[in-house]
């Protein structure tokens, strides 16, 4: 295979990468704003009869959410890295270095993402990721809190 079929091949397996990353982003929003909805119906419900035990069952669903999306974020940035490794190839091949495929090789077929990517989206540099769900957990407690005393 010549050079310019392996950069065809690579050049497609990049946009590959690229909408297989896109999709999974698409769906992490989708998941975000149906528990956000089902939060707001339960705090809204919680609210309206002082149930008290609607905001412990928030908490639940809002954390299953999260959940829920962190493991579509793992795979995204799964994707993501390699989609960066094709980049490092196609960009080495264009200042004159040898074609070289990734060490991996080009599959869609990833690694299972592990605990450690997990935690890997709990850090500060994600808190746009993390942090509305800490303040939806936080609202959940906080509501808890009040409406014993609004009676």
């Amino acid at each position: 295979m010549n050079n310019e079929n392996k950069i065809n091949v690579i050049i497609k397996a990049w946009e590959t990468y690229q909408n297989l990353a896109k999709g999974f982003g698409e769906n992490c929003w989708k998941i975000r704003s149906t528990g956000i909805g089902f939060w707001a119906a339960l705090m809204a419900y919680g609210y309206q009869n002082k149930e008290i035990i609607v905001y412990a069952f928030s908490i639940l669903i809002i954390l299953l959410f999260f959940f829920l999306e962190s493991g579509m974020r793992r795979l995204q940035n799964k994707y993501i890295n390699n989609s960066i490794e094709i980049e490092r190839t196609i960009n080495d091949y264009l200042v004159g270095d040898e074609l070289a495929l990734p060490s991996k090789g080009i599959s869609t077929n990833i690694s299972i993402p592990t605990i450690q990517d997990f935690f890997e989206l709990l850090t500060l540099r994600r808190w746009m990721f993390w942090f509305p769900y800490l303040i939806l957990i936080l609202t959940s407690m906080l509501m808890g809190y009040i409406t014993p005393q609004l009676t």
